[in-house]
Formats: structure tokens, C-alpha cells, sequence
């Protein structure tokens, strides 16, 4: 009896599993066979209304701006997440799911009246003010004093007094910036802000400039001035690997350094080598695990990251080993890790500066720009970098900001963590005491907006890394690989709608500036994420805390507006916060007069980061 009571059970099992099997194997029939033909109402199409009927009412808009899912992995639960995404079932049931669960299937069945726009047609200033800036400027560096602050950062006006001085000189300056790259390379935690200097190059520019000082002749403001670049631009003599550990292809066009790195050796600038970076710029972190750059980690405190991509730019001006470096923005690239780590970051509006000599991943979102250690560093920056061509900086050193009207959409402002609002209010405060009008305003379609540009870059980063990914894919950082599974699952469609709604938010943009001339947010809706154990050898993937950094960023990078973020105060853990401030196309200027005056009568004291240098008295701390 007991014999067979067993076969019974024996056969029900077998009878259910084959029972399931047909099941899920005429699910799976019936899914991949199924029609797909584009009737009958089965793709429920909504047609959108023109954007002037939008813009007659905009008081009625919705506000939007969804947070990304999360499947938060690390180490090997990460990599075994990118097999299966990679797999044809990944690619045809995962890849859409999550898509769809983090809203950017958004504009995917929407019919969208207005004509694509590629890239902003912004017509650029023709008037050369290099001559008029150098006498705005000039008195402004001349009468930097030492403040009463306990900390302050060094800034190139401290430098060029002394050299004027003969306190310290460009080598002596080189020389302390080399011993200290190699200590805080070698500490634990290492500091990875650059990975790649030559000592022998960074000495034989210090000398020239040295001799430069000691004959009175220097050449520029920037002479003997030390300064890092990202690892998206050329820099002689070392390797153009936009964060990789090879040479990829997508650089093989960019065999000469281009304008803006000449221009600063030019200047008699110290290149202190190349800064790390979030590979390829593919994500907001600064997080990159490989072997030859690690995690830029960040300098108010090495447990956390630095922001990215241009992490290790922003890592060498908080720390003190430069008071200027170059970076690019494709999505808030400049704008998060120097919000994140307490200093400036200016995104120029797109296509204003020279982009020969930089790594073409993103062309129709990307500008590269300056990070320094104030905000009168980044206009000095921007106006070599330009050739005067940006804009007057009349105005610039003024203390009053009357007449100027600021926007706020409180709704979006305040999308963010208590601390970063609470804080980024009280510089809001400031502004108003410093005489600008507060309006509130209205931002329709910032989901629409958020999920073009994420469709946009993914895309046009899948194009420019289609050779790498062919040749070099298992060598790339798993974040990389998995922004690139969202790249190749977008459709023409889907690319085409998106530069659809980049000429709605255009339109949108331009009416709010006929209300207001700056746009205020906070710069990031989160302080800088936590790096936890298990993502130092292999990455992570949190879409969630990269949406947050990037939640205040992406209309300037779609539109092609300016943006200035600067610090505005930090966190009771000592997490810097910064504010951002949005103009019209190409008035920097507007945005560097606005941000000079907030920044000098600051009504909070800096704070010195854990790791911290100062090459001008040689004094390096480090507070793991």
C-alpha cells in the first residue's frame, strides 16, 4: 500500500510539472507569436497637444519627476543581474520591464506635433570682451585678502600673490602637488583624484613658469597655476581612456589635444595630470572599480563618493591640489561632483567652448567647463577658455544684485532631502537680501523632459562605444555595461520622440526667461552616497541615488543652458550641499555675478574637508 500510495504521488508530481511546462510553454508561444501590428488601438497612442497650448495655461501643469527603480546590487549578484539582462530573455521581457518601472517608456507610444530639434541652434556672441574681462578681473584677484574665515580654499588669486610675492614658487608649487598625489594615492582609502602624472612633464612646466615670475613676464592669470583635467580629453603625453582600462576606440579620432587644454598650457597653466572619472561618463556616482583608476573618493569624507563623471576633478579642487579643473557635463557631470564636494562648477551652455580633443560620447547634451575653488576661479577659467567671446563680466564683484528676477518651482525645489532644501532656502534668503525679486514659477513636462534626455544620451553613448563594445565589452565596469543594455533596447522611435520633446522644453525654457533670469535648485536632491564595502572591488548599480544626484540637472544639459552650482552650506555630518543657479543662453555671465555675490557674503563658514592640502605652505591632513 505504502508502494503505492508513492507512485501516485510520484505520477501527480510529474503530471504537474508537465502540466506547468505546457503552460508556460504556450505562454511563451503565445507571447513571442503573438501580433504585434501597429492597429486596432493596441499601442494606445496619445497624441499630445501643441506646446503653445501648454504654454497658454502652464499655471495647470503637473508636476512629475519620478525617481529611477532600483534593483541595488553589488560584487557578484551585479554581474550575475547583467548576464541575465544580456540574455534574449533579458533583452525581451527584463529590459522593458525595467524600462517601464522606471518611467522611461514615458514617451514611447506618444505622438508628438513639433518637428525634432538635434542640437539647440543658439546663436554665439560675435564681440571679443577678452580685453574689457582681463580689467574686470584684474582688480578682483588684486584685492584678494586673507579672509576671516577659519578655512578657505586656495584660489588662483592666492596663487599669482604668491608668486608676486616670491613666498613660494610654480616648482615649489609642482613639486609639494607631486609628493602629495603619491601620499594620497597610497593612504587607505586612496584618494585617486588624478591617476596619471608624469612628474618629469608636470616639473619641466613649473620651470618655465618659474623663470616666467622670476624675469616679471608672466603670460596669463593662470601662469604657474596648478590645474587637472578629466580623462575625456586629450592631455599629452598620457593615454586618452575616458575612465577605461584600454585604449578604446572611440578615441582614435581624437589624436591631438585640443582647444581648450592648449589654450590653459598656453596660459602657462601646470597640468598636474589626468583626473579620474566615472567611465565614459555613464554615470552619476564617480564609482569606477577598475584597476587602473578605483573610486575617486570624496574629500570632506573618503567614505563616500565624489559624484561623477567628472569625480576626480572635483576631488583635486576640494582637496586643495588645484584651485581650477576642466570637466564635462553630458548630465550633470561638472554640476553634481562639485555640488557633492563643495567647490564651483560651471557648465557653459552647449557648443560654446571649443569640444576638439574630447571624447565625442554624448554630442547633443555635452559641454565641458570649469570646476574651481571660487566662483571668481571659474570666471577667470571661462573667459580664457572662451577668448573673451562669452560675455561681458561687467557687473561681476558687485555686491547688490537688484533688478534681477529669480524663478523657483517650489514643487521641484523641494523634491529633495530635508537637509539639502532646508539649507538651499536659507541661501534662497540670501539672494532676496541681496536684492533680487523671488518668483514663483511652473515647469511643465520635467518627467517628459527627464525621460528624452536619459533616452538621448543612453543612445548616443551606445553609438560612440558601438566599437568597444564589440571589441572591449567584458573589460568595461559593470555600470557601463548595463547603461549600455538600455541603449541598445531603444528604438528609432523612441530617439526621434525624445528630440521632439527637446524642442518642447526649449520653447518652455525660453518662455520662463521672458519671467525671470535665473532659474534656482538645489544642485543635487541627496549629499554625497555612502560607498559600501561590497561595491569597492566590482561597482554597484543604484539607479535610485544616480537619479537623485541627477534630478536638478538634466534641463540644462537637454536645452543647453548655462548652470553654476556652488556651495551653500553641508550636512550635519559635514556633507557639502550645493545650490545651482540656470540662465539663458550664454549669459555666464549673469549666473557669475549672481553666484560671486551669494558666494562673498556667505553667511556660513567653510569647512575644511578630511583631506586636505595646501601647496602654498605644504600642509597635507588626511582624516580617513
Amino acid at each position: 500500500n505504502t508502494k503505492g500510495a508513492n507512485k501516485t504521488v510520484n505520477g501527480c508530481l510529474v503530471m504537474a510539472v508537465l502540466a506547468f511546462l505546457l503552460v508556460f510553454l504556450a505562454l511563451l508561444v503565445f507571447y513571442l507569436f503573438r501580433t504585434s501590428r501597429p492597429h486596432r488601438g493596441t499601442r494606445r497612442v496619445r497624441v499630445v497637444p501643441p506646446i503653445r497650448v501648454v504654454l497658454e495655461n502652464m499655471e495647470a501643469a503637473t508636476y512629475r519627476c519620478k525617481d529611477l527603480f532600483d534593483l541595488p546590487a553589488t560584487g557578484f549578484v551585479f554581474q550575475l543581474m547583467l548576464w541575465v539582462l544580456y540574455t534574449r530573455i533579458g533583452k525581451t521581457l527584463l529590459v522593458p520591464i525595467l524600462t517601464k518601472a522606471s518611467g522611461l517608456d514615458l514617451i514611447t507610444h506618444l505622438y508628438i506635433p513639433e518637428e525634432p530639434t538635434y542640437l539647440p541652434d543658439v546663436t554665439r556672441p560675435s564681440q571679443d570682451n577678452s580685453e574689457s574681462n582681463r580689467n574686470i578681473l584684474r582688480p578682483l584677484i588684486d584685492s584678494r585678502i586673507p579672509a576671516a574665515e577659519a578655512f578657505r580654499f586656495n584660489t588662483i588669486a592666492d596663487y599669482i600673490q604668491a608668486f608676486r610675492s616670491g613666498t613660494c614658487s610654480p616648482t615649489d608649487v609642482a613639486e609639494r602637488a607631486l609628493r602629495f598625489i603619491e601620499q594620497a594615492n597610497s593612504a587607505t582609502p586612496p584618494l585617486k583624484g588624478i591617476v596619471d602624472s608624469d612628474a618629469s612633464v608636470v616639473l619641466a612646466m613649473a620651470k618655465a613658469s618659474t623663470e616666467r615670475w622670476r624675469q616679471g613676464k608672466p603670460i596669463s592669470f593662470l601662469d604657474g597655476v596648478p590645474v587637472a583635467v578629466k580623462g575625456e580629453f586629450r592631455v599629452e603625453p598620457y593615454a586618452l581612456r575616458g575612465g577605461s582600462v584600454f585604449i578604446p576606440e572611440v578615441s582614435k579620432g581624437v589624436e591631438e589635444e585640443g582647444g581648450s587644454v592648449e589654450k590653459l598650457k598656453k596660459a602657462g597653466a601646470i597640468v598636474l595630470g589626468v583626473a579620474n572619472m566615472h567611465e565614459f561618463g555613464t554615470g552619476t556616482l564617480g564609482s569606477n572599480p577598475n584597476k587602473d583608476h578605483l573610486h575617486a573618493r570624496n574629500p570632506y569624507n573618503p567614505g563616500h563618493f565624489a559624484g561623477g563623471s567628472s569625480s576626480g576633478s572635483a576631488v583635486c579642487v576640494a582637496a586643495g591640489l588645484c584651485p581650477l579643473a576642466l570637466g564635462s557635463d553630458g548630465g550633470g557631470s561638472i554640476r553634481i561632483p562639485a555640488g557633492v564636494c563643495g567647490v564651483v562648477g560651471l557648465k557653459p551652455t552647449n557648443k560654446s567652448l571649443d569640444d576638439f580633443g574630447t571624447l565625442p560620447v554624448a554630442y547633443t547634451v555635452s559641454a565641458h567647463g570649469p570646476l574651481g575653488a571660487s566662483v571668481l576661479d571659474c570666471a577667470i577659467a571661462l573667459d580664457l577658455l572662451s577668448n573673451g567671446m562669452m560675455g561681458s563680466l561687467k557687473g561681476l564683484g558687485e555686491a547688490k544684485l537688484s533688478g534681477r528676477r529669480v524663478g523657483v518651482y517650489w514643487k521641484y525645489f523641494e523634491h529633495a532631502d530635508s537637509e539639502v532644501v532646508m539649507t538651499c532656502k536659507v541661501a534662497l534668503e540670501q539672494l532676496k537680501s541681496l536684492g533680487v525679486e523671488v518668483k514663483e514659477i511652473v515647469i511643465p513636462e520635467l518627467e517628459e523632459t527627464r525621460v528624452a534626455h536619459f533616452i538621448t544620451i543612453a543612445v548616443e553613448m551606445g553609438s560612440a562605444l558601438l566599437a568597444d563594445v564589440d571589441q572591449h565589452f567584458d573589460e568595461m565596469n559593470l555600470e557601463t555595461q548595463l547603461l549600455l543594455a538600455f541603449s541598445y533596447n531603444a528604438s528609432g522611435v523612441e530617439y526621434i520622440n525624445a528630440q521632439k520633446q527637446r524642442t518642447r522644453a526649449l520653447e518652455i525654457v525660453k518662455r520662463l526667461f521672458e519671467e525671470v533670469d535665473i532659474i534656482v535648485t538645489p544642485a543635487t536632491a541627496i549629499p554625497a552616497p555612502a560607498i559600501i564595502p561590497a561595491a569597492v572591488s566590482k561597482g554597484i548599480s543604484d539607479a535610485t541615488a544616480s537619479g537623485q544626484l541627477m534630478r536638478f540637472a538634466f534641463l540644462a544639459n537637454f536645452t543647453g543652458i548655462p548652470a553654476l552650482v556652488l556651495p551653500v552650506g553641508y550636512t550635519k555630518s559635514g556633507l557639502p550641499i550645493g545650490l545651482q543657479l540656470m540662465g539663458r543662453w550664454h549669459e555666464e555671465h549673469v549666473l557669475l555675478r549672481a553666484g560671486w555675490a551669494l558666494e562673498n557674503s556667505r553667511v556660513f563658514p567653510l569647512k575644511r574637508p578630511q583631506v586636505s592640502f595646501n601647496l602654498l605652505n605644504s600642509v597635507f591632513s588626511y582624516l580617513s
